[in-house]
């Protein structure tokens, strides 16, 4: 069909054989209509090209169908993988989804809470970057909108999304125990949020289990702007007495790790064994692969779209946890310690 002039809501109906009320019903809560009739009239808004009037709709319902998702560093692959599935489910509930990031400074986060307000956001999913910064705990806490924290330890009316951290990580120290590792590192960035404070309680936990003196069962946090590769690398096998196992939080700490185990001529696993957290973009294209702590990244940032969806239609409820959870899997990249 065409016209000259702008198609309307009433063109729309026409086409797809239904009333102006399903054609408001299926841009503003399209989760109302059942599929069929819901693709008739998508098709037919396609067809036509007509665009809803968003303008008009904010100002008669209050509500702009956008959510705003806040991450601090979108080149790392878990923040981007939770990012991606919830636009998905957003998506598919009429949402849209409005993304910043912060570059892991707590001020930049608190500005860009602010913009996201200004720009009418009906919602915040929010990984904060600093759970401890007292202004950032504020900010979090008088947001005035739904909104959903992930894995972050916060005062805040929000909604939580959470992974269980520690039983994986008791799991893949337990086994490099067994093994015979007596020299372990667990290499972090240093993070105050949530995963890596219970990931560095759980390794410790088994490390003094296991009778592990602190001088090789080690927790190494590293300044996130300060660190080279290379000089990751000196951080993390040029000790003494040098591990024979290590724990690595990351893609990039795990690209660094091989790198200089190739570099100082150290063969994974007969010489170093290695465990990656959260990196199975990088632990899967490896040789030998990697073992892996992984979380199911579509499910994190589909639970969050579900709850930010379920708390706006109900607002009253009490705020509501999500626990989800990880797992230990083992690949080649593990071997008994080399003799002494």
């Amino acid at each position: 069909m065409s016209l000259s002039r702008r198609p309307t809501i009433r063109d729309v109906a026409r086409a797809a054989g239904v009333s102006t009320v399903t054609v408001s019903r299926v841009s503003n809560e399209p989760e109302l209509v059942v599929a069929a009739t819901r693709e008739r009239v998508q098709s037919a808004m396609r067809a036509l090209g007509y665009v809803p009037n968003l303008a008009a709709r904010t100002m008669r319902t209050n509500a702009t169908h956008t959510i705003g998702f806040l991450v601090p560093d979108l080149t790392i692959y878990p923040n981007a993988a939770v990012a991606q599935a919830a636009a998905r489910r957003l998506g598919e509930a009429g949402y849209a989804l409005l993304l910043a990031s912060s570059d892991q400074q707590p001020e930049r986060e608190i500005e860009a809470l602010s913009i996201l307000r200004t720009r009418q956001v009906d919602g915040v999913i929010l990984y904060a970057c600093d759970q401890d910064h007292p202004s950032l705990r504020a900010a979090v806490r008088d947001l005035d909108v739904p909104s959903v924290l992930l894995d972050r330890d916060m005062p805040s009316r929000a909604d939580r999304i959470y992974s269980d951290h520690r039983s994986a990580m008791h799991e893949a120290v337990r086994r490099l125990v067994d093994l015979g590792h007596r020299r372990m590192i667990l290499l972090q960035y240093d993070m105050r949020i949530r995963p890596s404070l219970e990931r560095r309680a759980a390794f410790l936990e088994v490390i003094e289990e296991a009778g592990i003196v602190a001088t090789e069962g080690q927790a190494i946090r590293l300044p996130l702007d300060l660190m080279t590769l290379s000089e990751i690398g000196a951080a993390l096998l040029d000790g003494d007495p040098a591990p024979t196992a290590v724990i690595v939080e990351g893609s990039r700490l795990l690209l660094a790790t091989i790198q200089a185990a190739r570099l100082r001529g150290l063969a994974i696993p007969a010489q170093l064994s290695v465990i990656a957290i959260d990196a199975a973009d990088v632990a899967t294209a490896a040789t030998p692969e990697i073992s892996c702590i992984l979380r199911d990244f579509e499910s994190i940032g589909t639970a969050a779209a579900d709850t930010m969806l379920a708390r706006l239609k109900d607002r009253d409820s009490r705020p509501s946890a999500t626990h989800l959870p990880s797992r230990f899997v083992e690949q080649p990249s593990l071997a008994p310690p080399p003799p002494s």
